[in-house]
């Protein structure tokens, strides 16, 4: 497998490198593996004293040449807001590996669990979302029209999957009415155009990127950062399609307005009106939560694909269900 292969030669390109030199550490580090996502794979790199994430970088949802280079640029503009982790190493020649990789600082603590910890997210998300983007140097991809590109980028992950001949009928069905759907009300957008709102959105906000710890917390996994309107973390996070991802849990009323209360009185310039915002937004996120689902389980039926997650695709499968799918948007089409 991919994870064994890399780990086989992960000490051998630190020590090789003079990287544990940079990093303080000892010749005699163990390498583990970690966790694996769709398009990267962590170890830990430790000796005792010191523990790093190793991450290797496989694909770009971004369609971005240089992934890795994006994420730890990413990283280094938000290590100011101290609720993501600090990274120390980066290398996107892929001479030594296939991949590009980069290394950040192990983080201590456990998942974020909904029922438990919501407030704490939501000092997370404001922290983030009060940063001054005009004083980040950063080339953060621009996302303004968000109904917009969640219709291209709908197009672009479902156009295999429309035209695969595996794929069943009443799928394709669902997903033309949906895309039809999306285009007929764009105009939503016209919202988010006259009343801007920029901030920088993580965009992969499920509980497992979360990482809750007994005095501070973070929001970790930065492949796909943008500058765009703060519903689109917030819809996502508080979205059944994020939240029974990991978990199985559904947010009660209760608890999300909890979330939101917590969010605007944490924030340093004020609520925008961020109900309406998610609101507006809402079937526009599960445009993507659910073409991404299609076009991955269309990927996990290659034979080569390097990473398999099989939790992953039992999810993708369920989420894929024609009724999970109608109950998602029963308010919408």
């Amino acid at each position: 497998m991919l994870k064994d292969t890399l780990k086989g030669k992960i000490k051998e390109y630190i020590l090789k490198k003079g990287i544990y030199v940079e990093l303080h550490m000892d010749k005699d580090l163990k390498v583990n593996f970690l966790a694996q996502g769709e398009y990267n794979v962590n170890f830990t790199i430790s000796d005792g004293r010191n523990r790093y994430v190793f991450r290797v970088n496989t694909g770009s949802q971004l369609e971005l040449t240089n992934q890795i280079r994006y994420e730890y640029n990413a990283l280094k503009s938000l290590e100011i807001s101290n609720v993501t982790p600090r990274v120390f190493f980066v290398d996107d020649t892929k001479k030594f590996f296939d991949y590009g990789i980069l290394i950040m600082e192990f983080l201590e603590g456990r998942p974020l669990e909904y029922d438990k910890d919501l407030g704490r997210a939501a000092k997370i998300f404001a922290r983030i979302h009060s940063l001054d983007i005009g004083t980040i140097n950063n080339d953060f991809i621009l996302e303004d029209k968000v109904c917009s590109h969640r219709i291209t980028e709908g197009n672009r992950l479902l156009k295999d999957y429309l035209e695969s001949p595996i794929v069943d009928e009443k799928l394709k069905k669902f997903f033309y009415n949906f895309l039809e759907w999306a285009e007929k009300n764009r105009y939503r957008e016209k919202y988010f155009l006259e009343n801007k709102w920029h901030v920088i959105n993580n965009t992969e906000v499920n509980s497992h990127n979360f990482i809750i710890g007994d005095e501070n917390s973070f929001l970790i996994d930065w492949e796909k950062p943008v500058i765009s309107d703060p519903c689109q973390d917030i819809t996502q996070f508080l979205a059944p399609t994020t939240t029974l991802w990991k978990t199985g849990h559904v947010l009660t009323s209760e608890e999300r307005d909890g979330f939101f209360k917590t969010y605007v009185e944490n924030l340093n310039n004020g609520d925008r009106d961020i109900r309406e915002r998610v609101h507006l937004y809402n079937p526009y996120l599960y445009l993507r939560a659910l073409s991404w689902c299609a076009y991955a389980w269309l990927e996990y039926q290659k034979p080569n694909r390097d990473i398999k997650n099989m939790d992953t695709f039992k999810k993708i499968e369920e989420y894929l269900d024609i009724d999970f799918m109608k109950n998602l948007l029963k308010e919408y089409m």
